[in-house]
């Protein structure tokens, strides 16, 4: 039995963990997902900043939650990590999700902003991803593919997947006009040329794979190296398969074996915020809101 703590190729680490990766790795602890994958989301996404905001869409928060995504999220797995009360003040009509208090919605919006409430429901959306992806690929996801999930959604994803394997080569705007809207820099090259479904999948497949060399554990400090190697265990009781692309080789999508390239990075260049293009906010009320909000969650 391998000792966590003596685990060979762990090696100490420097510095000393940051609130947000703390956050990251408690969340991943909570929820089952993998550390290193929920740290090179938020890396991606928000380049590991909690109070980030995309200029061309409502995401917002270390994950870039959109707020249909967010309260949709908190909606059905805020009860079960401790938001119960902002859970229960978030309904549903007609499929979308809604607050009819604007002090609560605004409150609730906040949360985004807040690493422990946005990692957790991170690794809580990870999980749903997971479950709706598996018939869709007719395996486990990868990194990348679950990470396509959380940016397009979950009916993107799958549109896209798909096109992946049957079109690869028509306009991905064509397939994802809103998304391309709000993501020139990942659907459209420097010049205003639009990518193609593969183009697309193969860009962001650079930046997936950068990400999770620098998640690596050897560049963490010391628990979080640990939380790496041992707590996190994943999905179905295992960390995400590694990075490989889209539906290579011994991993068929559905019934054909099609070499595709990554999902991961679709989501994380689609906002736009790991080249520097994020607008940033002092957010001074916004911190005091979430911070009562806090205390309401623990019952102080």
């Amino acid at each position: 039995m391998v000792d966590p703590f003596t685990n060979a190729g762990i090696t100490p680490a420097a510095r000393v963990a940051t609130p947000v990766e703390q956050a990251i790795a408690a969340a991943a602890n909570r929820t089952g997902v993998d550390f290193g994958y929920l740290l090179a989301q938020a890396q991606i996404e928000s380049a590991m900043d909690p109070e980030a905001e995309a200029r061309t869409s409502t995401a917002s928060g270390l994950f870039q939650f959109i707020e249909q995504t967010w309260l949709d999220t908190l909606y059905r797995h805020g009860s079960a990590h401790g938001y119960g009360t902002y859970a229960d003040a978030i309904g549903m009509r007609g499929g979308r999700a809604f607050v009819r208090d604007p002090a609560m919605r605004e409150t609730i919006m906040d949360l985004r902003f807040d690493p422990q409430a946005s990692s957790i429901m991170a690794g809580a959306l990870a999980s749903d991803n997971r479950a709706a992806l598996l018939p869709v690929l007719g395996r486990e996801p990868d990194a990348s593919e679950l990470y396509l999930a959380h940016f397009l959604g979950q009916g993107g994803a799958t549109r896209f997947l798909r096109s992946l394997q049957s079109s690869p080569d028509a306009r991905a705007d064509s397939i994802l006009p809103a998304a391309a809207r709000a993501n020139r820099p990942i659907f459209y090259e420097r010049d205003g040329s639009a990518r193609t479904v593969a183009e697309v999948a193969q860009f962001l497949r650079n930046k997936v794979e950068t990400a999770m060399q620098n998640a690596a554990p050897g560049e963490l400090p010391d628990f979080l190296q640990i939380a790496a190697a041992t707590d996190a265990q994943g999905y179905a009781g295992g960390t995400p398969p590694p990075f490989t692309g889209f539906g290579m080789p011994g991993q068929p999508l559905a019934a054909t074996a099609t070499t595709r390239p990554s999902m991961a990075e679709t989501l994380s260049a689609s906002f736009g915020l790991a080249d520097g293009s994020s607008a940033l906010s002092p957010r001074a009320a916004g911190h005091v809101r979430h911070a009562y909000a806090q205390l309401r969650v623990f019952g102080l």
